[in-house]
C-alpha cells in the first residue's frame, strides 16, 4: 500500500472581502431629478414671457348714429353695386341701427314683425310711414331680384341718413301730435280759472 501523498490543490478559506455600498444609483437619481427642477423653472420662465401682456378694458362701442353714418358712406363709397346686394346691405344698416338706437332685435325681424314695433317708436308719424315704406319696397329686391327704380336707390340711401340724423341720441325729440280740433285746450296764462259748485239739496 503506498503512501498517500500530501493533497496540494487544496487552500485555507480566504476571509470576507468588505464590498462597499454601490452609490452610483444616487448619483443618477440626483442627476434626473436636477434636471427636472431645472426644466420646471425653465417652463415657468418660458410661460411668463409668452403669456400675453394683461388686457385692457375693451374701448366703449361706437355710438349707433356714428356706426350708421360710417357705414352708409361705405356703402356710398361702392359706387355701382347691384340693387339686390344694394337693399340687402342698406336694410342691414337700417335694422342694426334700429336695433342699437331703440334697445329691441330689429334685425333679427321679419318685416311683418319688424312693422308693428315701428309703429310704436318715437317718431314722427311721416317718418315712421316712410320707414314702413322703405321695408316693405326692400324685401322685393332682396328676395325676388325685383329692379330698382331710377335713382331710387339713391333716394333710399339719403332717407337712411335723414332717418339717423333725426332720431339719434342727440337729435331733438319728436314733436307732440297736435291737439284734435274742437279739443278743450289749457287755459292761457293768467286767465281767471272757473270754479264750478255742485248744488247740494238740503
Amino acid at each position: 500500500m503506498k503512501p498517500s501523498s500530501p493533497m496540494t490543490d487544496i487552500h485555507d478559506i480566504k476571509p470576507a472581502l468588505t464590498v462597499g455600498h454601490d452609490l452610483r444609483w444616487v448619483f443618477w437619481a440626483l442627476a434626473v431629478l436636477a434636471f427636472l427642477v431645472l426644466a420646471a423653472l425653465a417652463w415657468r420662465r418660458w410661460k411668463k414671457r409668452t403669456r400675453p401682456a394683461a388686457t385692457q378694458s375693451a374701448p366703449p362701442p361706437r355710438p349707433p348714429d356714428a356706426e350708421a353714418l360710417q357705414l352708409l358712406d361705405a356703402l356710398a363709397a361702392e359706387g355701382n353695386l347691384d340693387p339686390k346686394q344694394f337693399y340687402f346691405r342698406l336694410s342691414a344698416v337700417v335694422r342694426r341701427y334700429i336695433e342699437r338706437r331703440f334697445n329691441f332685435p330689429a334685425a333679427e325681424m321679419t318685416t311683418e314683425e319688424l312693422l308693428p314695433r315701428v309703429d310704436r317708436l318715437p317718431m314722427t308719424p311721416e317718418l315712421v310711414q316712410t320707414l314702413k315704406a322703405f321695408c316693405r319696397a326692400a324685401d322685393p329686391v332682396k328676395f325676388a331680384g325685383a329692379p330698382a327704380e331710377p335713382g331710387r336707390m339713391a333716394r333710399d340711401l339719403a332717407f337712411a341718413r335723414d332717418l339717423v340724423h333725426r332720431t339719434s341720441a342727440t337729435a331733438e325729440p319728436a314733436a307732440e301730435p297736435a291737439d284734435q280740433p274742437g279739443s278743450p285746450g289749457p287755459p292761457p296764462q293768467g286767465a281767471p280759472q272757473l270754479l264750478t259748485t255742485t248744488r247740494t239739496d238740503s
